[in-house]
């Protein structure tokens, strides 16, 4: 399979373009592309497709669509807990080949090989075939297709910058005049037009661009070119000698100072430290703290605060900006580690004021022990100069404040692993750990070529750490060292340690330290929530969640998780939902691992999810026999839920943490709770058609309940079992696990009346009735069961007995309210109707179901086969367009729903295509019902397929074929269709018989 995004979205599958239609699959096919190979997660995916107006039921919607995408790209696409990720070799995808080729051709020039460098990026650049993943519509995809666009413009100024220094000025003439066109404001293209117009003589036409470009910067930044482009500008005007076609053009830089002010003669102490020699990524980051720093008015200090987890960059980033902006500030560039997180004690005000005055050359005797005294001396030396002032390491607002400037045109950048929101006026960037890219870049800056050499190594890497920049700083500092390694031998030593990345120290310089420092700054009650936190499966919950763990008042919680937050040991990516990074995750473990409260914690958090799943799927079950899942009482942390809406959001949000506590309650020996949860998710499962994770759920919880040796949870989980494989077409299975649960006696009516369903569906529908006939007197039936001797009162004739058990399973149902109960009344009476020709009152049912409230528990597969069966009527009713168009959408929604489902939505929709001329079309869709049913052995629906096959024929040989095929069918499950299809069989044999 190939994929390609630089363009519209293009699929190959060998050597076949593939049509990936819906706007939906495409942008998930997208989203998941754009991280090969990593997870991304649902909340992510369900905000690139609907963003702000994401449905209640979007993330069953996404299961729908990765159903589609698997079908089309076979063992590309694996489920995680937290969301999903596609494989995708390295140069299958263009994107990846793109990187490549770039990366492969700024090594080169590095190297001094101009040819293969040009080879290289032109190669890269060639990819492209026009805006990067156009027609993709999405907020999401379509940034991701800006940041794309911008490493095609830096691979072209790359390309460019290597083909001036070939000589080739007179061929990027008129290319580079027709791109300084489409980027008004693009230094480095403009730079590099003016080199080359200089070059061919055209000295004149170089100096109008500089001129159009520095009013164009004027007027919409207020903002003059970069020095780099001064000078050239200022090369031009006074020529000394003529550019050599050989010479290498000025690289503008555009994040270069503006011309320097006047300066003040006193000294100019510098301690900022030297800047990251191989800073990379960020650039958006940069290029807003260097804007916010230009926008300073003089008397007015400007204020920046960069805050971050530890070992997120804060302090690298900081010195480069300050590097960056270095030469507005001519008085003094100062750097102070105020020390929040560090092995000595944090700096306080009144010494870090002393240490600056001092490096402003202050006589010790002459600096005030008064503290504000002192204040007021540091102002004053600040009043008439424009200084450089960074602030690394801060712990709060209380120890910032006295070293801020009074009125000065003075730059201060504060560095805090907490957040400083109470400074006003100064402009604040809290800093995430790297994106793939950037990560990615930051590794090969380390490393070298070794990392280009093996792309899919670094993206190993890059995902071990996290995108932290400590961490893979220090993993490329250790490959940097062994020359011998590559990075696949880096990555295979991340994955055999245990935790990855935590145990790197290079230079005395660990993530373990970083984390320690800040882990040691919290009070006890706060380091206990962010031990405990270490024990959630996913690391992704809610306050609920935590004060379960903690066993503490939801309130107080509520207020160490926002310090937490603070001090950036969490993160609160939406409101009310908390989140640890991957390797802080790693590093709570760690210390919960060694808590005392561990296994309390534990079983506290699992007897919340227990309870909080049993309460939202409690109304979708009605009368089902749920067992201990009721038995205890909710705690006071489990949220009490409104409505099925309520509960089905709630469920749509956190079914990735219900899996992961079902594991760890397997991994943590604790299998009762591996087989209740499972079971108190099952209706969310069932009702969504999740078919392949309830089997996985369901087989370990078997597993668990067979651990325990007990016979109740044996039988109940084989009981469910069997649905999961019912829904997944899989007879055989389903049969055998009814089967063992019927041995058990509490489960034994249920099982039997589950079994008459499958038999029903298996088309051993005289065994299928006789045993709900028997069964059903021993206790009040299910509406499964209700439902299920309705169908077979109708297959075999007994028409008037079908429609008395519906009507009172209408009854029941609405005396329950608007529901599952109430719509399988109406859909099996609305059957009956149809049947029986009274399709006016069978529309009416039908609607009752499609239209229904938004606060009921209809399930998808009630609703898609009432639409469908809408359509019907709708045809009978004369209204062939309409009816059409509802048997159309609800095979469209059956796309996702079960199997069986499947097969009777298809056949709906070639009975009505037949119906109206639409031969050949209903041909195709009845066999398609056909393939699916035989495949799952639904001999009803497979009878239909053929009898639906024979009707569209004109072969009368063929004809014959597939409706003697039917009658057997309908023969052998005693069904009343077999005297139509007799009669269709004589009609064709006329009467001299075959």
């Amino acid at each position: 399979m190939r994929y390609r995004l630089l363009g519209p979205l293009e699929v190959d599958v060998a050597g076949r373009r593939l049509e990936i239609s819906a706007a939906r699959d495409r942008i998930l096919l997208v989203m998941l592309l754009l991280q090969p190979g990593r997870v991304v997660t649902l909340p992510r995916l369900v905000d690139a497709v609907w963003g702000d107006a994401a449905p209640a039921t979007a993330r069953a919607q996404l299961h729908t669509c990765v159903s589609r995408l698997r079908r089309q790209l076979p063992g590309a696409i694996h489920t995680d807990t937290a969301g999903y990720r596609l494989t995708v070799a390295d140069d299958d995808l263009d994107t990846l080949v793109f990187a490549r080729l770039v990366a492969d051709g700024r090594a080169s020039l590095a190297a001094g090989e101009l040819h293969a460098a040009r080879k290289h990026l032109r190669d890269a650049l060639e990819l492209w075939r026009g805006p990067a993943l156009a027609g993709v519509d999405s907020p999401g995809v379509q940034a991701a297709a800006v940041a794309l666009e911008e490493r095609h413009n830096s691979a072209l100024e790359d390309c460019i910058d290597v083909e001036l220094q070939l000589g080739l000025q007179a061929e990027l003439v008129s290319q580079l005049t027709g791109l300084a066109e489409q980027h008004p404001l693009r230094e480095r293209l403009h730079g590099q037009l003016m080199t080359a117009l200089a070059r061919v003589g055209r000295t004149a036409d170089a100096i109008a661009v500089y001129l159009r470009l520095a009013e164009a910067l004027d007027e919409q930044l207020g903002l003059a070119p970069s020095a780099a482009l001064q000078e050239l500008y200022r090369g031009l005007l006074q020529p000394t000698t003529t550019p050599s076609p050989a010479q290498h053009p000025p690289r503008p830089a555009p994040l270069s100072a503006l011309p320097h002010p006047a300066r003040v003669p006193v000294p100019t102490p510098w301690t900022l430290p030297r800047d990251v020699a191989d800073f990379s990524g960020r650039d958006d980051v940069v290029a807003r703290l260097v804007a916010a720093a230009h926008a300073g008015r003089d008397g007015h200090p400007v204020v920046l605060t960069v805050d971050g987890m530890a070992g997120v960059g804060k302090t690298s980033l900081a010195v480069h900006v300050a590097h960056l902006v270095a030469d507005r500030y001519p008085d003094g560039r100062l750097f102070v580690d105020l020390r929040a997180h560090s092995e000595r004690p944090p700096l306080a005000p009144h010494d870090a004021l002393g240490l600056l005055l001092r490096h402003l050359g202050v006589d010790a005797e002459r600096i005030p022990a008064d503290p504000d005294e002192r204040i007021a001396r540091w102002r004053t030396e600040l009043a008439q100069r424009r200084m450089l002032v960074v602030l690394d390491n801060a712990a709060d607002v209380a120890q910032i404040t006295p070293l801020l400037p009074g009125s000065s045109a003075s730059l201060v950048v504060i560095t805090s692993r907490r957040r400083l929101g109470g400074l006003d006026g100064a402009a604040s960037v809290s800093l995430d750990v790297l994106d793939d890219s950037d990560a990615a870049r930051l590794v090969a800056t380390v490393v070298g070529d070794r990392a280009a050499r093996d792309p899919g190594a670094t993206a190993e890497v890059v995902r071990l750490c996290g995108g932290l920049p400590l961490a893979l700083r220090l993993a490329a500092a250790r490959l940097a060292h062994r020359p011998s390694w590559t990075v696949a031998d880096l990555a295979e030593r991340l994955r055999q340690a245990n935790p990855a990345p935590l145990d790197l120290t290079v230079d005395g310089r660990s993530t373990q330290a970083a984390f320690d420092l800040s882990y040691r700054q919290l009070d006890e009650p706060a380091r206990r929530l962010f031990r405990l936190a270490g024990l959630h499966p996913t690391g992704e919950f809610t306050v609920r969640v935590a004060a379960a763990l903690s066993g503490a008042p939801v309130r107080d919680t509520d207020e160490l998780l926002g310090r937490l937050v603070d001090a950036h040991l969490l993160i609160e990516p939406v409101a009310g939902r908390f989140r640890l990074h991957d390797l802080l995750r790693e590093y709570a473990a760690g210390l919960a691992a060694a808590d005392p409260e561990r296994g309390a914690a534990t079983e506290r958090m699992l007897r919340y999810y227990l309870q909080a799943t049993a309460a939202a799927t409690r109304p979708w079950e009605h009368n089902r026999h749920r067992g201990p899942v009721d038995d205890d009482p909710p705690g006071p942390t489990v949220p009490r839920f409104a409505d099925h809406v309520a509960g089905r959001r709630w469920l749509e949000a956190e079914v990735g943490n219900i899996v992961g506590a079902i594991g760890l309650a397997e991994r943590s020996g604790l299998h009762r709770y591996t087989c209740l949860l499972t079971r108190a998710l099952w209706a969310f499962l069932f009702r969504n058609s999740m078919n392949e994770l309830s089997i996985d759920l369901h087989r370990r919880a078997l597993a668990a309940a067979e651990a325990l040796g007990d016979a109740f949870l044996i039988a109940m989980t084989h009981n469910y079992l069997a649905s999961a494989y019912v829904r997944a077409g899989r007879g055989d299975d389903t049969i055998r696990h009814l089967h063992s649960s019927m041995a058990h006696p509490a489960w034994r009516n249920m099982a039997t009346n589950n079994l008459a369903a499958v038999y029903q569906t298996t088309g051993r529908t005289a065994e299928a009735l006789s045993m709900l006939e028997r069964s059903m007197t021993v206790e009040t039936p299910f509406s499964s069961q209700w439902t299920c001797l309705a169908t077979l009162l109708r297959t075999v004739g007994r028409t008037d007995e079908a429609l008395r058990v519906a009507q009172r399973l209408l009854v029941v149902g609405r005396t329950a309210g608007p529901g599952q109960l109430a719509a399988a009344g109406a859909l099996q009476l609305a059957f009956t109707r149809q049947q029986l020709g009274h399709h006016r009152v069978a529309a009416l049912l039908l609607r009752s179901i499609v239209e229904h409230p938004p606060t009921s528990d209809v399930g998808p597969a009630a609703v898609c086969e009432a639409r469908s069966l809408l359509g019907l009527s709708t045809l009978a009713l004369g209204d062939p367009e309409q009816g059409l168009a509802l048997l159309r959408a609800a095979q469209r929604e059956a796309e996702h729903l079960d199997p069986p489902t499947g097969c009777l939505i298809d056949n709906n929709l070639g009975e009505g295509l037949r119906a109206t001329g639409r031969l050949d079309e209903a041909k195709l869709v009845h066999a398609g019902a056909l393939e699916r049913a035989l495949r799952i052995g639904y001999r009803a629906e497979q009878a239909r397929a053929y009898e639906g096959l024979g009707l569209c024929t004109d072969d009368p040989r063929l004809s014959r074929q597939r409706l003697q095929a039917a009658l057997e069918l309908y023969e052998a499950m005693g069904a009343t269709q077999r005297e139509q299809v007799a009669a269709r069989l004589r009609a064709i044999d006329g009467p001299g018989g075959k």
